[in-house]
């Protein structure tokens, strides 16, 4: 599946990366320079001079504008140029596209398709980054790879028993059964894997006697939010009815924004609501999630390059596990259609 939905809101930063410089990023196949302005509100414009093409992330924030490093022009966070060294003015119409902006959940939110439709209030929840009843890890990976095949990786976690043997995997994942449910461009699929011992990153982070009920209940929002609710109890404690006392919980959340057809932005947060005051349990949790979302990222490179090599007379196949995958890549595939 080629190409990329264009109405949709995309991360296209950490809150945290923009400061006193500028940020060039690809988004979505445009490069784009982001950029705040004195009062701290962010903008991003197209990456490139009106003037000569320069990228203007290779210039620099004066004030609230961005300035071309080639023969500084000013752009301000409208993309409108606002002057031009060595001349009182400014030619007729000079000036760059704008994006739509928005900031929240300690991210830097991007509309790259028609400004008209950018409605915040599309806006995926993802309020445990930034809500103080949550301690949240974040992190962000480049990945070699197409955007989709990162979604179809969150979608179908029976890889966690092989590839993160050591930290989110246990036996027992592929085994479990799965419920995959469609709710209008959302895919909700959920896994139970029953009186199990408890994978060690969970294992590490409980005080569990004995095996555990655990859960995987995963929400795909289009085109790229992935919203993972896991966590796991002890057996036969009533977990799967709504009682989680005896167990912790763990929101892990994944949106991932394309680059290229071949590279995107994984942005990533593992948020809980237990011992928030526990800094060691915070950097043991960090350096799992770190570690196992690295694991996948080798992965996806891997497989990026095999469909690469693979000839024109290669076909795959699809097997019980891909239940989720299919509904999501139904879905994009429609919004596709949708905007061509």
């Amino acid at each position: 599946m080629s190409g990329f939905i264009k109405n949709a809101w995309y991360v296209a930063a950490q809150s945290l990366e923009l400061a006193d410089s500028v940020l060039g990023r690809v988004i979505c196949g445009d490069p784009v320079v982001m950029f705040r302005t004195e009062a701290g509100e962010p903008a991003i414009l197209e990456d490139r001079c009106c003037h000569r093409h320069l990228p203007l992330s290779l210039g620099k924030r004066v004030g609230d504008r961005v300035q071309c490093g080639y023969h500084g022009l000013e752009f301000d966070a409208d993309g409108v140029c606002v002057s031009v060294p060595g001349q009182s003015r400014v030619p007729p119409g000079a000036g760059v596209r704008s994006y739509p902006t928005v900031e929240r959940y300690r991210y830097i939110w991007i509309w790259p398709g028609d400004p008209e439709k950018a409605n915040p209030d599309l806006i995926p929840d993802y309020h445990w980054n930034n809500d103080p009843g949550w301690v949240s890890n974040t992190g962000y990976f480049y990945v070699e790879s197409n955007h989709q095949l990162l979604v179809d990786n969150l979608l179908d976690l029976s890889h966690v028993q092989f590839i993160h043997a050591t930290t989110l995997g246990a036996d027992g994942v592929t085994d479990a059964p799965l419920n995959t449910t469609r709710d209008g461009d959302r895919v909700h699929i959920d896994r139970w894997i029953m009186d199990m011992p408890p994978p060690a990153m969970f294992a590490g982070a409980g005080d569990f006697p004995g095996d555990v009920d655990r859960w995987q209940l995963i929400t795909w929002t289009a085109p790229t939010h992935v919203v993972i609710d896991v966590g796991c109890a002890n057996a036969g404690s009533g977990a799967r009815d709504g009682n989680r006392d005896q167990g912790i919980t763990i929101y892990s959340n994944h949106t991932i924004t394309p680059e290229t057809e071949k590279s995107c932005h994984y942005f990533w947060h593992h948020a809980r609501n237990y011992r928030l005051d526990d800094e060691e349990l915070t950097k043991f949790l960090a350096n799992a999630a770190e570690t196992a979302f690295g694991e996948d990222v080798d992965i996806l490179a891997a497989q990026q390059c095999s469909i690469d090599t693979a000839g024109d007379d290669w076909h795959g196949i699809d097997i019980n596990a891909d239940a989720g995958v299919l509904q999501a890549r139904k879905i994009v595939g429609g919004l596709l259609a949708g905007e061509a």
